[in-house]
């Protein structure tokens, strides 16, 4: 293991691993708690749909015009997100997500149908690029993602009242909509970033995985917050390591290692359940 730990495309993999597993565990504490567990999955694949476009127009190659176009299309999805939430009573927000979701993907697949690199940008889209990802692009997504981290800090109160108690909140007088909007703007922001490196499968196990663990283990936050990211660099270390030493793709590995180690949790605390019961 430690001759894999070594390398240096293993360095950098593992280093954008943990940036992304940083706020996608804390993301992912609202989403869990909001009931929206595909919404970090439908925005990953309007940025994917974005990406799709930029191929078709010929902007293939133009990294600026293509990441801006991928986010104006989780914008749009965010404010669509924000919008829905308000009024979604007669089914539930997550079916419209769910709507999202497959729509872009079988729009995507339409549009690299017909384009000689089409197969290639699907399974990037699915499962990214960890191991030929520049240490560059992660010292840009650090940053980005350190911008959005300090908008959560500063908006932690509203942020959080809105996940806890919507209705609450809105009876108090909190512009819901606007505050929604924001926090699926600055999600938007962070999923259009990830989906290139992470692929849209890995971006959706870090988003509800680690979070989903943290809830299992405490109720509260500040500790739920703290296990999910303990989960989940633990999670992507162990999933590089394995993807690496069996030639195997780096993103599901990850996924594999996510999914198993909440298994093991799981059964974890029902066993000490059992024995304090």
């Amino acid at each position: 293991m430690l001759d894999v730990i070594q390398l240096p495309f293993f360095q950098i993999a593992a280093l954008a691993a943990l940036v992304l597993a940083g706020i996608h565990a804390y993301l992912g504490f609202h989403v869990v708690r909001r009931g929206v567990l595909f919404v970090d999955l439908a925005l990953a694949q309007m940025a994917a749909l974005g990406v799709a476009m930029s191929v078709v127009i010929g902007h293939e190659h133009d990294a600026v015009g293509a990441y801006l176009l991928a986010l104006g299309m989780t914008l749009l999805g965010a404010a669509l997100f924000a919008w829905l939430r308000g009024r979604a009573h007669r089914a539930p927000l997550e079916a419209f997500i769910g709507i999202v979701f497959a729509t872009a993907q079988a729009l995507a697949f339409l549009l690299l149908e017909k384009t000689p690199s089409g197969p290639e940008h699907i399974r990037e889209a699915l499962v990214g690029s960890l191991f030929t990802v520049s240490p560059r692009e992660v010292a840009v997504v650090a940053a980005l993602y350190a911008g959005v981290g300090a908008v959560h800090i500063w908006l932690r109160k509203p942020f959080l009242e809105i996940t806890n108690d919507p209705e609450g909140a809105r009876a108090r007088g909190r512009r819901v909509f606007a505050w929604d909007f924001l926090f699926y703007a600055t999600f938007g922001v962070v999923v259009t970033s990830a989906v290139h490196i992470a692929g849209v499968l890995l971006v959706f196990g870090y988003l509800v995985i680690p979070a989903v663990a943290g809830v299992l283990a405490s109720t509260r936050t500040g500790v739920a917050l703290a296990v999910g990211w303990t989960f989940a660099f633990v999670a992507s270390v162990l999933g590089l390591t394995l993807s690496v030493t069996l030639d195997l793709p780096a993103a599901p590995s990850i996924l594999v290692a996510l999914t198993t180690l909440l298994v093991l949790q799981g059964g974890a605390q029902a066993l000490v359940g059992r024995r304090e019961s």
